[in-house]
């Protein structure tokens, strides 16, 4: 682990935290074209597309044919992706290559659109998030705009606020910032206004002083993830938060020596996810500066 930080306000402003983290992204390039987080020739569509976000975030001009080569590889000869995820990851970093899929990816997109309703009750015990596939379903329905005024954006809308719960936040049972994050970026897209919600209360209760937020309130336990869903929901509504530099510096103590950031300040590996998590969340912080 490195040093402690309290939180100093400059974060990305600070070209030697930008240089560091931009090289341990660029070691974890791979020479047949994509990332992979843990250096070895296997690239895979998640490490590829987080580590073009954060060169994206940072202003870094990348440019790579292998790279597009590798993303466009994931389409299959009919249209087709391995996964609706497969299918994200390839068209939103193709997307900030300023590159399209070799064929036409909506027809695979739109035959899987319907999937964006679940069974709470058959969710597996150790999804992280009930709004993640929904989440990447709704993305694509954006970025490829299909259907954009028609009545399947309206049951997504609805099948959303079907989530919230009575403190203004979303989930199943109770609600979580995690799910809350997601379903506020989920209704933006979806063109929803949702600054009269009322998700700023559950938002507030979610916030601690040490670490600036925490998944469920009243708890105390708190991860990168976390921190990161709090200043994104923050963000969403233009909320500031109120632990804005514990929140900064949370984030700046999960930085490891290879110049990633792992998931706790108290150890723990680096990944582009994690350090995506951390870049993203610092840029939108940056917007509350004093």
């Amino acid at each position: 682990m490195i040093a402690k930080n309290n939180g100093s306000g400059r974060s990305l402003h600070d070209g030697t935290l930008k240089d560091r983290v931009i090289r341990y992204v660029m070691d974890r390039k791979c020479v047949s074209g994509g990332f992979c987080f843990y250096k070895l020739e296997e690239p895979n569509g998640s490490d590829t597309w987080h580590a073009l976000s954060i060169l994206d975030l940072l202003k870094v001009t990348f440019e790579d044919a292998a790279t597009v080569a590798y993303l466009k590889g994931m389409q299959r000869s009919d249209g087709s992706f391995d996964s609706i995820y497969a299918a994200y990851f390839a068209i939103k970093s193709l997307a900030l290559l300023g590159e399209t899929p070799s064929l036409d990816p909506r027809p695979y997109a739109m035959g899987n659109l319907d999937h964006y309703r679940f069974d709470v009750e058959r969710l597996p015990a150790e999804v992280i998030s009930m709004f993640r596939r929904t989440s990447y379903l709704v993305e694509l329905y954006g970025v490829l705009g299909m259907d954009t005024d028609g009545p399947l954006r309206d049951n997504m809308v609805d099948f959303i606020l079907g989530f919230q719960n009575e403190d203004g936040g979303f989930g199943h049972l109770f609600s979580t910032l995690l799910d809350t994050a997601r379903a506020l970026a989920m209704l933006k897209s979806l063109g929803r206004p949702i600054g009269e919600l009322g998700t700023e209360r559950f938002i507030r209760l979610c916030e601690v002083p040490f670490y600036g937020f925490t998944d469920i309130p009243r708890t105390t336990l708190s991860f990168l993830e976390y921190v990161h869903a709090g200043v994104l929901a923050s963000y969403l509504v233009a909320r500031r938060p109120t632990y804005r530099d514990p929140c900064e510096a949370y984030i700046l103590n999960c930085r490891t020596r290879n110049g990633g950031f792992s998931r706790t300040m108290q150890g723990g590996i680096a990944t582009l996810e994690n350090t995506w998590h951390a870049v993203h969340a610092l840029t939108m912080l940056s917007s509350w500066m004093e």
